[in-house]
Protein backbone atom coordinates (compact mmCIF):
# COMPACT_ATOMS: atom_id res chain seq x y z
CA UNK A 1 0.00 0.00 0.00
CA UNK A 2 3.13 2.17 0.74
CA UNK A 3 4.88 1.94 -2.21
CA UNK A 4 1.51 2.33 -4.18
CA UNK A 5 1.07 5.39 -2.63
CA UNK A 6 4.83 7.15 -3.47
CA UNK A 7 4.11 5.83 -7.23
CA UNK A 8 1.19 7.69 -7.36
CA UNK A 9 2.96 10.77 -5.90
CA UNK A 10 5.80 10.03 -8.04
CA UNK A 11 4.04 10.02 -10.65
CA UNK A 12 1.54 12.99 -10.06
CA UNK A 13 5.19 15.09 -9.76
CA UNK A 14 6.05 13.78 -12.64
CA UNK A 15 3.07 15.13 -14.34
CA UNK A 16 3.51 18.56 -13.01
CA UNK A 17 6.75 18.89 -14.15
CA UNK A 18 5.79 18.44 -17.79
CA UNK A 19 2.64 20.64 -17.43
CA UNK A 20 5.63 23.50 -17.21
CA UNK A 21 7.75 22.32 -19.97
CA UNK A 22 6.19 24.88 -22.02
CA UNK A 23 8.18 28.02 -19.95
CA UNK A 24 11.40 28.42 -21.42
CA UNK A 25 13.67 31.18 -21.44
CA UNK A 26 16.65 32.26 -22.95
CA UNK A 27 19.91 30.82 -21.59
CA UNK A 28 23.49 30.01 -22.74
CA UNK A 29 23.38 31.74 -26.06
CA UNK A 30 19.85 29.49 -27.18
CA UNK A 31 16.57 31.52 -28.08
CA UNK A 32 13.85 29.26 -27.26
CA UNK A 33 9.85 30.58 -27.12
CA UNK A 34 6.89 30.17 -24.74
CA UNK A 35 4.09 28.76 -27.31
CA UNK A 36 0.95 30.36 -26.24
CA UNK A 37 -2.79 31.31 -27.88
CA UNK A 38 -2.68 34.07 -30.19
CA UNK A 39 -4.22 37.00 -29.88
CA UNK A 40 -8.04 37.26 -30.71
CA UNK A 41 -11.61 35.62 -30.99
CA UNK A 42 -12.13 32.42 -31.80
CA UNK A 43 -14.73 31.59 -33.55
CA UNK A 44 -16.46 28.38 -34.62
CA UNK A 45 -17.03 27.34 -38.46
CA UNK A 46 -20.00 25.69 -39.55
CA UNK A 47 -17.62 22.09 -39.28
CA UNK A 48 -17.01 22.75 -35.89
CA UNK A 49 -13.34 23.82 -36.15
CA UNK A 50 -12.05 27.04 -35.28
CA UNK A 51 -11.38 29.68 -37.45
CA UNK A 52 -9.27 32.95 -36.51
CA UNK A 53 -11.58 36.29 -36.65
CA UNK A 54 -8.89 39.23 -37.91
CA UNK A 55 -11.39 41.59 -37.77
CA UNK A 56 -13.21 41.52 -34.02
CA UNK A 57 -9.47 41.61 -31.91
CA UNK A 58 -10.41 42.62 -28.63
CA UNK A 59 -8.43 45.57 -28.49
CA UNK A 60 -9.93 47.36 -24.67
CA UNK A 61 -6.44 48.63 -24.36
CA UNK A 62 -5.70 50.62 -27.51
CA UNK A 63 -2.53 52.08 -27.99
CA UNK A 64 -1.40 54.95 -30.71
CA UNK A 65 0.29 54.78 -33.83
CA UNK A 66 2.98 51.94 -33.12
CA UNK A 67 5.74 52.56 -36.12
CA UNK A 68 3.21 52.61 -39.60
CA UNK A 69 0.73 50.63 -37.86
CA UNK A 70 -1.72 51.44 -35.65
CA UNK A 71 -4.17 50.12 -32.39
CA UNK A 72 -1.83 47.92 -30.60
CA UNK A 73 -3.13 44.80 -29.63
CA UNK A 74 -2.14 43.53 -26.05
CA UNK A 75 -1.49 39.90 -25.55
CA UNK A 76 -4.55 37.67 -24.25
CA UNK A 77 -5.02 34.17 -23.13
CA UNK A 78 -8.26 31.98 -23.18
CA UNK A 79 -9.57 29.20 -21.74
CA UNK A 80 -11.02 26.12 -23.70
CA UNK A 81 -14.47 24.78 -23.37
CA UNK A 82 -17.56 23.98 -24.83
CA UNK A 83 -19.00 26.11 -27.86
CA UNK A 84 -21.87 27.98 -27.27
CA UNK A 85 -23.64 30.37 -30.06
CA UNK A 86 -19.95 30.30 -31.94
CA UNK A 87 -18.17 31.53 -28.84
CA UNK A 88 -16.33 29.69 -26.41
CA UNK A 89 -17.25 29.33 -22.98
CA UNK A 90 -16.08 28.04 -20.33
CA UNK A 91 -17.35 24.09 -19.70
CA UNK A 92 -19.43 23.25 -16.34
CA UNK A 93 -18.24 20.23 -16.42
CA UNK A 94 -14.39 20.43 -17.37
CA UNK A 95 -12.74 17.52 -15.17
CA UNK A 96 -10.84 18.88 -12.66
CA UNK A 97 -7.03 19.03 -13.36
CA UNK A 98 -4.22 17.99 -10.83
CA UNK A 99 -2.95 20.96 -9.16
CA UNK A 100 0.58 22.10 -10.72
CA UNK A 101 3.68 22.63 -9.15
CA UNK A 102 5.63 25.43 -10.54
CA UNK A 103 8.98 26.55 -9.39
CA UNK A 104 10.24 29.98 -8.94
CA UNK A 105 11.38 30.38 -12.45
CA UNK A 106 8.31 28.82 -14.07
CA UNK A 107 5.90 31.55 -12.24
CA UNK A 108 8.49 34.28 -12.89
CA UNK A 109 8.07 33.30 -16.90
CA UNK A 110 4.31 33.05 -16.59
CA UNK A 111 3.81 36.17 -15.10
CA UNK A 112 6.29 38.22 -17.13
CA UNK A 113 4.55 36.40 -20.53
CA UNK A 114 1.33 37.01 -19.75
CA UNK A 115 2.22 41.17 -19.20
CA UNK A 116 4.06 41.42 -22.79
CA UNK A 117 1.96 42.56 -25.12
CA UNK A 118 1.10 40.77 -28.43
CA UNK A 119 2.98 42.64 -31.05
CA UNK A 120 -0.24 42.90 -33.42
CA UNK A 121 -1.03 45.53 -35.43
CA UNK A 122 -3.26 46.43 -37.95
CA UNK A 123 -2.52 47.50 -41.61
CA UNK A 124 -4.84 48.47 -44.39
CA UNK A 125 -3.91 46.63 -48.01
CA UNK A 126 -6.11 47.01 -51.37
CA UNK A 127 -9.04 44.35 -51.13
CA UNK A 128 -8.36 42.59 -54.05
CA UNK A 129 -5.07 41.57 -53.46
CA UNK A 130 -6.55 39.20 -50.76
CA UNK A 131 -9.18 37.46 -53.31
CA UNK A 132 -8.10 34.37 -55.22
CA UNK A 133 -11.03 34.02 -57.10
CA UNK A 134 -13.58 37.32 -58.81
CA UNK A 135 -13.34 40.43 -57.62
CA UNK A 136 -16.48 41.90 -58.76
CA UNK A 137 -18.46 43.32 -56.05
CA UNK A 138 -15.56 43.01 -53.25
CA UNK A 139 -15.88 44.92 -50.26
CA UNK A 140 -13.53 45.72 -47.56
CA UNK A 141 -13.30 46.01 -43.96
CA UNK A 142 -10.88 49.15 -44.11
CA UNK A 143 -11.64 52.81 -43.93
CA UNK A 144 -12.88 52.71 -47.89
CA UNK A 145 -14.60 49.53 -49.43
CA UNK A 146 -11.29 49.12 -51.56
CA UNK A 147 -9.12 48.53 -48.26
CA UNK A 148 -9.19 46.12 -46.02
CA UNK A 149 -7.89 45.88 -42.34
CA UNK A 150 -5.05 42.73 -41.47
CA UNK A 151 -2.97 41.99 -38.88
CA UNK A 152 0.88 42.40 -39.49
CA UNK A 153 3.40 42.26 -36.72
CA UNK A 154 4.30 45.80 -34.91
CA UNK A 155 7.31 47.42 -35.89
CA UNK A 156 10.16 45.43 -33.09
CA UNK A 157 8.36 42.34 -33.92
CA UNK A 158 8.93 39.38 -35.74
CA UNK A 159 6.57 36.00 -36.55
CA UNK A 160 6.85 33.22 -34.07
CA UNK A 161 8.29 30.51 -36.53
CA UNK A 162 6.17 27.74 -34.99
CA UNK A 163 3.07 29.68 -33.94
CA UNK A 164 2.27 32.08 -37.53
CA UNK A 165 -0.37 34.13 -35.54
CA UNK A 166 1.78 35.44 -32.56
CA UNK A 167 4.54 38.39 -33.09
CA UNK A 168 7.84 38.41 -30.69
CA UNK A 169 9.99 41.12 -29.76
CA UNK A 170 13.15 41.33 -31.37
CA UNK A 171 16.04 42.30 -28.87
CA UNK A 172 18.88 42.25 -30.48
CA UNK A 173 21.36 40.35 -28.17
CA UNK A 174 18.68 37.92 -27.74
CA UNK A 175 18.83 38.81 -23.97
CA UNK A 176 20.53 35.59 -22.54
CA UNK A 177 19.41 34.67 -19.06
CA UNK A 178 16.19 36.72 -19.82
CA UNK A 179 13.15 37.06 -21.75
CA UNK A 180 12.94 39.27 -24.04
CA UNK A 181 9.34 41.26 -23.18
CA UNK A 182 9.27 44.76 -25.67
CA UNK A 183 12.54 45.53 -28.52
CA UNK A 184 15.48 46.06 -27.13
CA UNK A 185 13.99 45.33 -23.67
CA UNK A 186 15.36 42.31 -21.41
CA UNK A 187 13.76 41.46 -18.07
CA UNK A 188 16.83 39.38 -16.23
CA UNK A 189 15.19 36.20 -14.57
CA UNK A 190 15.60 35.27 -11.07
CA UNK A 191 18.92 35.20 -9.32
CA UNK A 192 20.26 37.12 -11.87
CA UNK A 193 20.75 41.38 -12.25
CA UNK A 194 21.47 43.36 -14.78
CA UNK A 195 24.65 45.13 -15.10
CA UNK A 196 25.71 49.05 -16.42
CA UNK A 197 26.27 47.30 -20.22
CA UNK A 198 22.41 45.83 -19.97
CA UNK A 199 23.28 42.13 -19.74
CA UNK A 200 21.70 39.75 -16.73
CA UNK A 201 24.56 38.10 -15.19
CA UNK A 202 24.30 35.11 -12.67
CA UNK A 203 24.44 36.30 -8.95
CA UNK A 204 25.22 34.70 -5.57
CA UNK A 205 25.08 31.94 -4.69
CA UNK A 206 25.04 31.04 -8.76
CA UNK A 207 28.07 33.36 -9.27
CA UNK A 208 29.64 36.54 -9.02
CA UNK A 209 30.63 38.82 -11.99
CA UNK A 210 34.40 40.04 -11.59
CA UNK A 211 34.36 38.90 -7.93
CA UNK A 212 33.58 35.52 -6.24
CA UNK A 213 30.96 34.74 -3.74
CA UNK A 214 32.15 34.41 0.13
CA UNK A 215 30.09 32.20 2.85
CA UNK A 216 27.49 34.59 3.28
CA UNK A 217 26.65 34.52 -0.13
CA UNK A 218 27.79 37.94 -0.87
CA UNK A 219 30.49 39.05 -4.03
CA UNK A 220 33.81 39.64 -3.01
CA UNK A 221 35.19 41.83 -5.75
CA UNK A 222 39.00 40.97 -7.95
CA UNK A 223 41.47 44.02 -7.52
CA UNK A 224 40.21 46.89 -9.67
CA UNK A 225 36.93 46.01 -9.12
CA UNK A 226 33.84 47.48 -6.46
CA UNK A 227 30.86 46.29 -5.96
CA UNK A 228 27.80 47.46 -7.73
CA UNK A 229 26.49 50.40 -5.16
CA UNK A 230 22.92 49.91 -6.35
CA UNK A 231 22.03 45.88 -6.35
CA UNK A 232 25.14 45.25 -4.60
CA UNK A 233 25.32 41.59 -6.25
CA UNK A 234 28.16 42.16 -9.07
CA UNK A 235 31.52 43.88 -9.39
CA UNK A 236 32.19 46.79 -11.44
CA UNK A 237 35.56 48.13 -13.23
CA UNK A 238 36.48 50.92 -11.23
CA UNK A 239 38.17 53.87 -13.40
CA UNK A 240 40.26 56.76 -11.37
CA UNK A 241 39.73 59.39 -11.68
CA UNK A 242 36.96 58.67 -13.14
CA UNK A 243 34.89 57.60 -16.89
CA UNK A 244 33.57 61.57 -17.64
CA UNK A 245 31.42 61.63 -21.05
CA UNK A 246 32.49 57.77 -21.21
CA UNK A 247 32.05 53.98 -19.80
CA UNK A 248 34.22 52.14 -17.39
CA UNK A 249 34.88 48.75 -19.26
CA UNK A 250 37.63 47.49 -17.86
CA UNK A 251 39.95 48.80 -14.45
CA UNK A 252 41.07 52.10 -15.41
CA UNK A 253 39.70 51.65 -19.12
CA UNK A 254 37.26 53.92 -20.50
CA UNK A 255 35.52 53.75 -23.84
CA UNK A 256 34.32 57.09 -24.67
CA UNK A 257 30.64 57.79 -26.06
CA UNK A 258 29.32 58.71 -29.21
CA UNK A 259 30.67 62.61 -29.89
CA UNK A 260 33.92 62.34 -27.21
CA UNK A 261 37.39 61.04 -27.84
CA UNK A 262 40.39 59.90 -25.72
CA UNK A 263 42.73 62.65 -24.83
CA UNK A 264 46.19 62.14 -23.80
CA UNK A 265 45.48 62.08 -19.99
CA UNK A 266 42.88 58.93 -20.84
CA UNK A 267 39.66 61.06 -20.06
CA UNK A 268 36.94 61.55 -22.93
CA UNK A 269 37.06 64.79 -24.25
CA UNK A 270 34.57 66.23 -26.84
CA UNK A 271 34.84 66.35 -30.30
CA UNK A 272 34.62 69.78 -32.73
CA UNK A 273 35.37 70.13 -36.29
CA UNK A 274 36.42 73.22 -36.28
CA UNK A 275 37.99 74.70 -32.74
CA UNK A 276 40.60 76.72 -33.53
CA UNK A 277 40.87 79.77 -31.09
CA UNK A 278 38.41 78.27 -28.64
CA UNK A 279 37.15 75.40 -26.61
CA UNK A 280 35.28 72.46 -27.65
CA UNK A 281 32.60 72.27 -24.06
CA UNK A 282 30.98 69.46 -26.45
CA UNK A 283 30.48 67.18 -29.04
CA UNK A 284 29.95 70.11 -32.36
CA UNK A 285 29.85 73.15 -29.91
CA UNK A 286 32.84 75.61 -29.88
CA UNK A 287 33.46 78.61 -27.02
CA UNK A 288 35.71 81.13 -28.87
CA UNK A 289 38.13 82.07 -26.63
CA UNK A 290 38.61 85.86 -24.91
CA UNK A 291 39.46 88.30 -27.90
CA UNK A 292 37.68 85.88 -30.59
CA UNK A 293 34.17 86.27 -32.17
CA UNK A 294 32.45 83.53 -34.03
CA UNK A 295 32.45 84.06 -37.86
CA UNK A 296 30.92 81.49 -40.43
CA UNK A 297 31.72 78.54 -37.41
CA UNK A 298 35.10 79.88 -37.27
CA UNK A 299 36.37 81.85 -34.46
CA UNK A 300 38.21 84.95 -35.43
CA UNK A 301 40.42 87.47 -33.76
CA UNK A 302 38.68 90.82 -33.39
CA UNK A 303 40.89 93.88 -33.99
CA UNK A 304 38.63 97.45 -32.79
CA UNK A 305 40.22 99.49 -35.42
CA UNK A 306 40.16 97.95 -38.45
CA UNK A 307 43.19 97.12 -40.12
CA UNK A 308 43.41 99.69 -42.88
CA UNK A 309 45.61 99.81 -46.32
CA UNK A 310 45.61 95.92 -47.21
CA UNK A 311 46.30 94.51 -43.12
CA UNK A 312 44.43 91.59 -41.82
CA UNK A 313 43.62 90.93 -38.14
CA UNK A 314 45.59 88.04 -36.80
CA UNK A 315 45.12 88.48 -33.76
CA UNK A 316 43.30 90.08 -30.90
CA UNK A 317 43.84 93.91 -32.08
CA UNK A 318 46.68 92.90 -33.65
CA UNK A 319 47.38 93.37 -37.71
CA UNK A 320 49.78 91.92 -39.85
CA UNK A 321 50.79 93.61 -43.31
CA UNK A 322 51.30 92.62 -46.48
CA UNK A 323 55.09 91.85 -47.58
CA UNK A 324 56.87 95.25 -48.02
CA UNK A 325 54.59 96.92 -45.51
CA UNK A 326 55.09 98.25 -42.00
CA UNK A 327 52.31 98.37 -39.32
CA UNK A 328 52.21 102.15 -38.37
CA UNK A 329 50.80 102.18 -34.81
CA UNK A 330 50.10 106.34 -35.02
CA UNK A 331 48.49 106.22 -38.27
CA UNK A 332 46.46 102.71 -37.44
CA UNK A 333 47.19 101.31 -40.92
CA UNK A 334 49.72 99.36 -43.08
CA UNK A 335 52.94 101.49 -44.20
CA UNK A 336 55.10 101.07 -47.12
CA UNK A 337 58.79 99.84 -45.94
CA UNK A 338 61.79 100.75 -47.79
CA UNK A 339 65.21 99.49 -46.64
CA UNK A 340 66.85 102.92 -47.22
CA UNK A 341 65.05 105.94 -46.30
CA UNK A 342 64.04 107.72 -49.29
CA UNK A 343 66.06 111.11 -49.37
CA UNK A 344 63.81 114.16 -50.94
CA UNK A 345 61.00 111.63 -51.20
CA UNK A 346 58.31 109.27 -50.14
CA UNK A 347 58.22 105.14 -50.12
CA UNK A 348 55.30 104.34 -51.72
CA UNK A 349 56.07 100.49 -51.37
CA UNK A 350 58.74 97.77 -50.77
CA UNK A 351 62.12 99.85 -51.38
CA UNK A 352 60.18 101.81 -53.95
CA UNK A 353 60.42 105.75 -53.29
CA UNK A 354 58.62 108.35 -54.81
CA UNK A 355 60.28 111.90 -55.71
CA UNK A 356 59.03 114.93 -54.47
CA UNK A 357 58.54 117.69 -56.95
CA UNK A 358 61.20 119.71 -58.23
CA UNK A 359 62.98 116.42 -57.74
CA UNK A 360 64.29 113.28 -60.00
CA UNK A 361 65.07 109.84 -58.34
CA UNK A 362 69.23 109.33 -59.31
CA UNK A 363 69.95 106.68 -61.65
CA UNK A 364 72.32 104.90 -59.44
CA UNK A 365 70.88 105.18 -55.92
CA UNK A 366 67.40 104.42 -56.29
CA UNK A 367 66.34 105.91 -52.83
CA UNK A 368 67.76 109.37 -53.09
CA UNK A 369 66.33 112.24 -55.31
CA UNK A 370 68.23 114.87 -56.78
CA UNK A 371 67.55 118.72 -57.10
CA UNK A 372 66.32 119.07 -61.48
CA UNK A 373 67.17 122.30 -62.92
CA UNK A 374 65.37 122.30 -66.19
CA UNK A 375 67.80 124.71 -68.12
CA UNK A 376 70.74 122.79 -66.68
CA UNK A 377 73.68 124.47 -64.57
CA UNK A 378 76.45 124.66 -66.86
CA UNK A 379 79.79 125.58 -64.17
CA UNK A 380 77.87 124.87 -61.40
CA UNK A 381 75.52 121.98 -59.58
CA UNK A 382 71.75 122.29 -58.99
CA UNK A 383 71.49 122.07 -55.39
CA UNK A 384 67.59 122.91 -55.19
CA UNK A 385 64.56 122.70 -57.61
CA UNK A 386 66.09 125.26 -60.56
CA UNK A 387 68.46 126.89 -58.49
CA UNK A 388 72.38 126.95 -59.41
CA UNK A 389 74.93 127.08 -57.43
CA UNK A 390 78.34 128.38 -59.25
CA UNK A 391 81.78 126.33 -58.79
CA UNK A 392 84.59 127.97 -57.71
CA UNK A 393 86.02 130.65 -60.06
CA UNK A 394 82.89 131.27 -61.64
CA UNK A 395 80.36 133.92 -60.58
CA UNK A 396 76.23 134.22 -61.71
CA UNK A 397 75.21 136.55 -64.22
CA UNK A 398 72.22 137.06 -66.09
CA UNK A 399 68.24 137.98 -65.38
CA UNK A 400 66.99 136.35 -62.40
CA UNK A 401 65.29 133.11 -63.48
CA UNK A 402 67.47 132.48 -66.21
CA UNK A 403 71.08 133.09 -64.09
CA UNK A 404 74.39 131.34 -65.68
CA UNK A 405 77.90 131.04 -64.44
CA UNK A 406 80.54 132.87 -65.77
CA UNK A 407 84.04 132.96 -65.19
CA UNK A 408 85.63 135.29 -62.78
Amino acid sequence: MSSSWQLLKLTTLLLALCGTGEAQYKTAGIKTRQPIPASGNLLLSSNGTSEFNQTQFNSQTQYSNYGSYSNFVPAETYQGGEAYSGHYVQSMNQATRAPQILDETALFINKTRSAMASGICYKEVPTASLLHGSRENAVGNGTSPDLSQIQVCCEGYERNPHIYRRCEPICKDDCPNGICTAPNTCVCMPKHVRTDEGKCISTCPLGCGNGVCDDQNECRCREGYSLDPVSRKYCQPQCNPGCANGRCVAPNKCDCLLGYRRAGDGSCAPVCDQCENGKCVAPGQCDCRTGYAKVVGRCEPVCEQPCRNGGRCVAPNTCECAPGYDWDQKSGQCVPHCDMPCLNGVCIGQNQCECKPGYILDEHQRNICQAHCPQGCPNGYCSAPNFCICRPGFIKSGIKGRQSCQPV
